[in-house]
Order: structure tokens, then sequence, then C-alpha cells
């Protein structure tokens, strides 16, 4: 069974033989276990970010003339984009996907390049920054940038509170870690963002009804005096 809501995913291709259409399926799972195989903790991040960058778009936007470095610029960062993406999906996958992303030859794959692009950032999404909708409060908060994906320690940290085998805890996706981490581990530690931004604008509508009343006070108070 296919769970996406922790990020596994599947693609399905119809290939017409000879005597019925077969469907393959290439299922992806952005396990800490697959995403190792990209490399260092630093490298799995330097992926993410090629995925995430727009810099080839932003180059497009800037200049209105194609001159010829920026063709060279745009084409180079499509092509470390696209490859990455690749090895992204390489990673996931337990099978040859040579048909459906194409080879070194440049030959082209079943599935379009954007798809490419689009199915590998997903991956990492969901497999790095993890995709779980958790309650956290605004003291525990962490915006700081990290520039290495430490997938041991996520390992260490679900076999040691979570119980899990070593197996087990290597099959996890960011997002299921999170949410099981969150279950074991609520949050309730102050408020959260979203529940902090709700108090502020009940407070300020509040306070804007209570102004509009008096100054009506006011002004009926005025005409009675008169």
């Amino acid at each position: 069974m296919i769970r996406t809501d922790i990020g596994e995913m599947v693609v399905s291709v119809k290939k017409n033989g000879a005597l019925r259409c077969k469907i393959n399926n290439y299922v992806f799972i952005p396990s800490f276990e697959n995403l190792s195989k990209l490399g260092e903790p630093a490298e799995i991040i330097n992926a993410y970010t090629v995925l995430l960058s727009n810099s080839e778009h932003e180059a497009m936007t800037r200049f209105r003339e194609p001159y010829s470095y920026l063709i060279k610029y745009i084409n180079e960062k499509q092509q470390l984009k696209l490859q990455t993406a690749k090895r992204v999906l390489r990673c996931c996958c337990d099978v040859d996907i040579t048909d459906l992303i194409g080879g070194a030859n440049k030959k082209r794959g079943l599935i379009p390049e954007q798809n490419i692009f689009l199915l590998a950032k997903t991956l990492l999404d969901y497999g790095v920054a993890g995709r779980a909708k958790v309650r956290i409060s605004q003291r525990n908060e962490n915006t700081s940038y990290s520039s290495e994906f430490k997938i041991t320690d996520h390992i260490n940290n679900a076999r040691v509170h979570l119980g899990l085998s070593l197996d087990e805890a290597k099959k996890l996706t960011m997002t299921e870690y999170i949410l099981l981490m969150a279950n074991k581990f609520p949050d309730n530690d102050g408020m959260t963002r979203d529940e902090y931004d709700k108090v502020v604008s009940d407070y300020q509508e509040l306070r804007r009804k209570r102004l509009a009343e008096a100054k009506t006070k006011a002004k009926t108070e005025a005409k009675a005096a008169q």
C-alpha cells in the first residue's frame, strides 16, 4: 500500500505489448535509507537547494536580450537541476527507472522534464523538510537554517524515543518521523503562531468595534446635550 501522506509516490506507465497493455508501476519512497544514497549530510541539503533554486528563471526575466553567456548560464543551471532531480528519483526507487527519466545519452524518458523536477522536489519536501501538520508552539519553532541533513541523528532518535528497530527507523520518511515524534511528545508549551495571530486579530477587531461604539455614543450624547 502506497502511503502518500508520508511522501510515498507511484508513477504508473502503460506499455503496449504484442498481446495486451502492460502497466509498469514505479514506486518512490523518500526514506532516510534511500536519501542517504544522495551522499553526505551537506550533499543532501545541496541537492534540495538546487531543486528549490529559481536562478535561471530570474535570469530570463531580468534580461530581455538573449545574450550568449546568459543562454549558457541558463542551460547549465537547467542541466544541473535536471541531473540532480534524476539522481533523487534513482535514490528513491528500488528498480531501474531509465525508461522513465531517460539515460545518460540524452535520450528522453517517458515523463516530461518538468514532471521530473516536480516529483524530485516533492520527494525531498516529504523526505527532508517534512510535510507534517503538527502543533508547534512559537517558543519551540525552529527558524534556523541547517547546511546538513543528519540522517543518522534522526534514525538514532527514532530508535531511542520511539522504540523502533534499526531497519524500521531507516525506512521512515522525515514526514512520518515528525508525526510519530509529535504524537509521542506533544507540544503544549504555549500558543502556536496561528493561535497567537488569531488572538491578536480577535482583540484588534473587538477594539475597533468598541471604539466605533464609543464614537457613536459620544455623538448621540452630544446631540442630546444641544
